[in-house]
C-alpha cells in the first residue's frame, strides 16, 4: 500500500514517458541488485540461510556454491534470480525500507518474470519439466528500479532481523519436510 505522497509520486513516475535509451542493460541491472543486496547485508543473511541448509535456491544452479550464490560464475545470473528474494527476508527488507521492499518486489514481478526460463535453464531443470518457453524479447534497457540506491542505510536494522529471518526460514523448511513425507506415506497407502 502506498502513502498519499507517495501514491502521487508513483502516478507522475508513470506518467513520465522514458526515452527508450534511458535505463539500465541487462547486465547494470543485475549488478544494482547484486550491490544492494551485498551493501544492505542481505546477500550475507542469504548466505547464512544456505550454511544452514535451509537456502532457497535450488541445489542444481549452476551459479550456486557451498556458501550460496557465485556472482563470479561464468554463466552470470539471470535478472530473476538477482532479483529472488524469499518471502521471509523481503518482509524484513521492507520492515527496514518500504521504498525498498516495493521495489523489489516490482522488479522481481514485472522484470524477472521475463526470464523465468532462462533461470531454469541455468538451474539445470529437466526440459519436460519446464514452464512452456514463449518467444523471449528481452528489452534492450530496463527501468532503473527507485530506493535500491543506498541499501547500506538499513544494514544494520535488518541485521537485527536476521536470526528471526533465518528462524522462519528453518520452521518453512521443517513445513516442507513433512509435507513431503506425508505425501510419500499417501502414496505408499494408495499402492
Amino acid at each position: 500500500m502506498f502513502c498519499v505522497r507517495c501514491a502521487r509520486a508513483e502516478r507522475k513516475r508513470l506518467k513520465a514517458r522514458p526515452d527508450p535509451d534511458d535505463g539500465l542493460t541487462r547486465q547494470e541491472l543485475i549488478a544494482s541488485l547484486d550491490r544492494f543486496f551485498a551493501s544492505s547485508g542481505a546477500s550475507d543473511i542469504c548466505r547464512r540461510c544456505h550454511e544452514q541448509g535451509t537456502g532457497c535456491c535450488p541445489t542444481t544452479c549452476r551459479v550456486m556454491g557451498a556458501k550460496g550464490c557465485d556472482t563470479n560464475s561464468r554463466y552470470g545470473k539471470t535478472v530473476f534470480c538477482a532479483a529472488f528474494v524469499c518471502g521471509a527476508l523481503l518482509n524484513a527488507i521492507s520492515e527496514c525500507d518500504a521504498e525498498a521492499g516495493r521495489a523489489l518486489k516490482w522488479v522481481k514481478a514485472e522484470l524477472g518474470a521475463a526470464e523465468f526460463h532462462v533461470y531454469e535453464m541455468i538451474t539445470r531443470v529437466p526440459p519436460p519439466s519446464r514452464e512452456p518457453v514463449l518467444p523471449l524479447a528481452l528489452p534492450r534497457r530496463y527501468p532503473r528500479p527507485d530506493g535500491l540506491e543506498n541499501g547500506g542505510k538499513i544494514k544494520e536494522k535488518l541485521s537485527a532481523l536476521a536470526p528471526e529471518v533465518l528462524e522462519i526460514r528453518r520452521r518453512w523448511r521443517e513445513l516442507e519436510r513433512r509435507e513431503a513425507d506425508n505425501e510419500i506415506r499417501k502414496q505408499e497407502v494408495e499402492r
